[in-house]
């Protein structure tokens, strides 16, 4: 849909209506001064406009960035750049995420003369995205499960690679443990962890530091002897922190604790 009055202005750009109107996503195209040059039939259904004559893209489009210096078709115009980003959509009383790209419209001699607009409705990606990550955090879960042993002890038994977003799902599950089970102790057992690097250990420190913040002692069990000497090779301090080379042992001390005799 092209506008009477500036419709010279695009005489030498070979858009093709029908193929525009097929498209799945909106096609805007304006000037220089953000007059609407053309719309394709789902940017019409998404907008409910029918007559463009006279309009600008600020008028049909809501947007916090219309008319500032974050617009992005602007930002197109200006810099010769091609911009794609994501944000939210309101059309037809109906929100939506989208996928939006801002191209500079030239004409046939490279000149700039408007700015092009893609928006994609990507409302199933990112309920697809959504999902994933509800599964990821649903996996990382059962993979580091809190045990509670006794009354006043909780244990949290490490199998597995330790990277940065498991590490805070560890320190996230055993504070929430410590603090619903008032336990006064909690055990990290990392006998299944195949390798602790520095950057592991540091996050088994701040699991430590955190559980101590809540009045929980942290005893770490399960070091073998070649993690033991690859933390004192990597100068790793681990002398505030209290161990057991064995998951028994962590537990025995951890019924001295509160006052129990494991017998």
């Amino acid at each position: 849909m092209i506008t009477n009055d500036i419709s010279a202005k695009i005489e030498n750009f070979d858009i093709t209506k029908d193929v525009l109107d097929q498209l799945p996503c909106m096609v805007m195209a304006i000037d220089r001064d953000f007059n609407i040059l053309s719309l394709n039939a789902v940017g019409c259904k998404w907008l409910e406009v029918e007559n463009l004559e006279g309009k600008k893209c600020y008028d049909i489009v809501q947007s916090p960035h219309c008319r500032t210096d974050n617009c992005r078709v602007k930002q197109a115009m200006e810099s010769d750049r091609i911009y794609v980003w994501r944000n939210k959509m309101t059309a037809a009383g109906k929100t939506f995420p989208i996928e939006y790209t801002a191209a500079p419209l030239k004409d046939k001699e490279g000149n700039i003369v408007g700015g092009l607009e893609y928006v994609v409705d990507i409302s199933e990606r990112v309920k697809i995205e959504e999902e994933v990550r509800a599964h990821s955090r649903t996996i990382m879960e059962l993979s580091t499960p809190v045990i509670k042993l006794w009354e006043g002890i909780v244990i949290l038994p490490l199998v597995g690679v330790i990277d940065t977003m498991r590490a805070q799902q560890i320190i996230e599950n055993l504070l929430a443990s410590i603090v619903e089970n008032e336990a006064a102790v909690a055990i990290l057992d990392v006998t299944g962890v195949p390798m602790i690097d520095t950057s592991v250990a540091q996050h088994i420190l701040k699991t430590v530091s955190a559980g101590k913040m809540l009045g929980a002692e942290v005893i770490i069990t399960g070091f073998s002897p070649n993690v033991a000497q690859t933390l004192v090779t990597l100068g790793v301090n681990l002398g505030d922190i209290t161990t057991s080379g064995s998951l028994r042992d962590g537990v025995s001390k951890a019924f001295g604790i509160i006052g129990k005799k494991l017998v």
